[in-house]
């Protein structure tokens, strides 16, 4: 049976203003955060290559601190655009079984390592695949999948074709990453499992619960933030993302306020039985 999407009102984090859209006044390259009171450390080598964690990403880890939270300890997850290795370096710590992390981006594999190492983690119980999402057939299924997709829309004035377009942009009005998410979910998910995503209101919410409900997903929004756009990699080129993101909201699928939006730290589960398509 189908679920209808969560509608209960969630509390609203709002996140302090920072300075060009982002907490950060630079990108930063490293910093500590604690996730299930595991301190952590986090590190960038290079942040032209590899995207530090932003707000947004911060955000997801954040929620799942939270009573709401759903069960980490003896999962075999999937983090889907690893990136620096955050999400791989938070699940190992909170007792992850297993972590597959998968990104396009080839420096991801040695940061997620490094990163995983440097926290003291058993690097065994890791695996990392540098491919393409849409290219990923995994010989098995996962307990949970993880996620933060770009989510600011592709414009070719500003095309960089580097570690950070990949980590922040995406074609398809910023949905590109989202609806290879949806498309692909029942091959990487096992039945009862669970999709973990920090969505943003960018990039139409509605469309990606309605989906997901369609198929007889449950949906539970853990918790919302509020927070500037993350323009500060984006700083020659503001007004024309700002012009991109106004056409977005203009055709009802992005929603923010000035210079802020809202993350929302969704859970999808998977029902036990088959899935409608």
């Amino acid at each position: 049976m189908t679920s209808a999407p969560d509608r209960t009102p969630k509390r609203r984090r709002v996140l302090p203003a920072g300075e060009n859209g982002s907490l950060w006044e630079t990108r930063p390259s490293c910093g500590i955060f604690e996730f299930r009171g595991v301190r952590l450390r986090l590190m960038v080598e290079d942040p032209a290559e590899i995207l530090f964690p932003t707000d947004c990403g911060l955000s997801l880890l954040s929620a799942l601190n939270g009573d709401d939270a759903p069960v980490l300890e003896g999962v075999n997850a999937l983090d889907l655009g690893a990136g620096s290795g955050i999400y791989s370096v938070a699940l190992l710590a909170a007792g992850a079984e297993r972590v597959t992390a998968l990104d396009v981006n080839p420096a991801s594999v040695a940061q997620t390592v490094a990163n995983v190492t440097a926290n003291g983690l058993d690097g065994t119980r890791l695996t990392c695949v540098t491919a393409p999402l849409e290219e990923y057939t995994p010989d098995e299924r996962f307990d949970l999948v993880i996620t933060n997709p770009p989510h600011l829309p592709y414009d070719p004035t500003y095309a960089r074709g580097d570690g950070l377009e990949t980590a922040l942009v995406a074609r398809g009005g910023g949905r590109a990453v989202y609806d290879a998410v949806i498309d692909r979910v029942d091959r990487f998910l096992a039945p009862g499992g669970s999709l973990l995503m920090a969505h943003s209101s960018l990039a139409d919410i509605p469309r990606t619960v309605a989906e997901l409900t369609s198929r007889g997903y449950e949906t539970e929004t853990i918790e919302i933030f509020e927070m500037d756009i993350p323009l500060l990699a984006y700083a020659e080129h503001m007004e024309t993302l700002q012009t991109r993101l106004k056409e977005l909201r203009a055709a009802g699928r992005a929603e923010f306020d000035g210079s802020r939006f809202a993350v929302h730290a969704l859970l999808f589960r998977r029902p036990p039985g088959p899935v409608s398509r």
